[in-house]
């Protein structure tokens, strides 16, 4: 396939470009020579083995876990074979030049994959058009490190073999998806003929075991690779593995207990961006002052909300203020003579046009500038750096019976749905996204999140 051979090209560029960067941040640092080839070796064989030059259809997070486990074991290495009493210096330049190279590693093969995104994609088909089959389309369409291209979804409610109804979501709301087509289940050979598919993916976890046992088997005959969503009613996390015991296949799946470890770790993080966050936050509010006054307004510059905290204690969080100082009796009008803003209020509990928003306002809200004030909380504990946006004690109804488990972590200054939506994803979806978060939560999906979370500030996606 013409996109195998682009991707065994991708892995050479990778190999190639990154020994000359490892070459050059050698001499940079002047260790010696006669080190290079058994590091460069070793540096190589690692990553290889980790998966960072296995190009695969992942997410970016996959990509970070695989250079951070090369990049750790690669500085293991060299702690092990480098006495303390010698080498001290080598073995200081040996970590700076392994954590320089973790960064560029990830920034170099997200670079190349972007690039040569159109040559190495697999065409994909969806079967179903559930919110599972939205989400994994959303999800790889979305992502430009992935190499997955999807092009179209087929209906399963068009076949009368199948003894269901299926959710129908894309069809019901086009503006979730781009207007993707939708095909009928009869012409699926055809489609695949005719669009030279590379891939079948079956997403809805609603299908019987009827129903999946054909579709299976009609799929089977088009396509070498097919991919399907199991039922595992989201028992399944980071943590769950799969197992081919003599022919049966097994799948671990658990609840992801977060360790002592990963609980120092994360407190330890949320210290160092919480002081670091306060200190750039002291020059911003005068920043903020000089643009109020500019505009007339000569209101306070901080403005403090009551969210419900950890276990349901109070927590009173920090923001620039970013509305007119008499915003609740405006939402308040807003709310009682304009029915449309009233279904806004209460489907998201956001105003995407909202006109309380001052001018400065607008401008801390799309650079997310009026958040940096949570930096102070998260130096006092109050909150973490990664986790559940705080709400206010209304909001919790959103969460029903599954209030406690929200409940259950700090709150954090951007988290899971604050990086994967923000003010484009409804309520309900939240829920189920801060939700997911808590599951799976660990150092390395914060990684993913603060990444996120970066490009997505540095792209202009701010709220809105």
């Amino acid at each position: 396939m013409k996109n195998t051979f682009y991707r065994k090209l991708l892995a050479v560029l990778l190999i190639g470009i990154e020994s000359l960067i490892f070459y050059l941040l050698f001499k940079a640092m002047s260790i010696n020579m006669y080190m290079f080839k058994q590091s460069i070796g070793l540096y190589i064989i690692y990553m290889l083995l980790c998966g960072h030059y296995n190009i695969k259809d992942d997410l970016v997070f996959e990509e970070i876990k695989h250079v951070f486990q090369a990049t750790i074991i690669y500085m293991i290495t060299f702690a092990i074979i480098m006495p303390y009493s010698q080498h001290t210096d080598k073995r200081r330049y040996i970590m700076i030049l392994a954590i320089i190279m973790f960064f560029v590693s990830i920034f170099l093969n997200r670079t190349l994959r972007i690039v040569m995104r159109h040559r190495l994609t697999k065409k994909t088909l969806v079967i179903g058009t559930s919110e599972d089959s939205l989400r994994y389309a959303r999800l790889y369409n979305n992502n430009r490190f992935a190499i997955t291209e999807v092009l179209g979804f087929v209906n399963l409610n068009t076949d009368p073999r199948f003894h269901q109804t299926f959710d129908n979501v894309i069809r019901d709301d086009w503006n979730r998806f781009a207007d993707a087509p939708i095909y009928d289940y009869q012409d699926l050979a055809k489609i695949v003929k005719e669009e030279k598919i590379d891939q079948i993916t079956i997403a809805d976890s609603s299908m019987s075991q009827e129903t999946f046992d054909l579709v299976i088997k009609d799929c089977i005959p088009l396509s070498d690779s097919i991919q399907y969503m199991p039922q595992d009613n989201h028992m399944m996390n980071f943590s769950s593995s799969i197992h081919d015991s003599d022919g049966l296949l097994l799948i671990s799946a658990s609840r992801n207990k977060v360790s002592i470890w990963s609980r120092f770790a994360k407190r330890a993080i949320d210290i160092l961006f919480g002081l670091i966050g306060s200190i750039i936050t002291i020059p911003l509010a005068l920043i903020v002052k000089i643009m109020n006054l500019v505009h007339g307004d000569h209101g306070p510059i901080f403005y403090k909300q009551m969210r419900v905290g950890r276990d349901g204690k109070p927590l009173g969080i920090y923001k620039f203020r970013s509305m007119v100082t008499n915003a609740d009796e405006v939402l308040e009008h807003l709310l009682a003579t304009d029915p449309a803003v009233k279904e806004e209020w209460v489907r998201s509990a956001k105003l995407k046009d909202d006109p309380r928003i001052t001018p400065a306002g607008k401008f801390l809200r799309k650079t997310s500038l009026d958040e940096f004030p949570q930096f102070f909380n998260v130096l006092k504990g109050d909150m973490s750096l990664i986790g559940p946006r705080p709400v206010i004690e209304e909001e919790l109804e959103w969460y029903g019976d599954r209030k406690d488990k929200f409940l259950s972590v700090r709150p954090g200054l951007t988290g899971y749905w604050a990086s994967h939506g923000r003010s484009d994803v409804d309520y309900p979806e939240r829920c189920d996204l801060e939700l997911y978060y808590i599951d799976h939560q660990s150092i390395l999906v914060d990684m993913e999140i603060v990444i996120k979370t970066v490009t997505g500030v540095l792209a202009g996606e701010g709220a809105r």
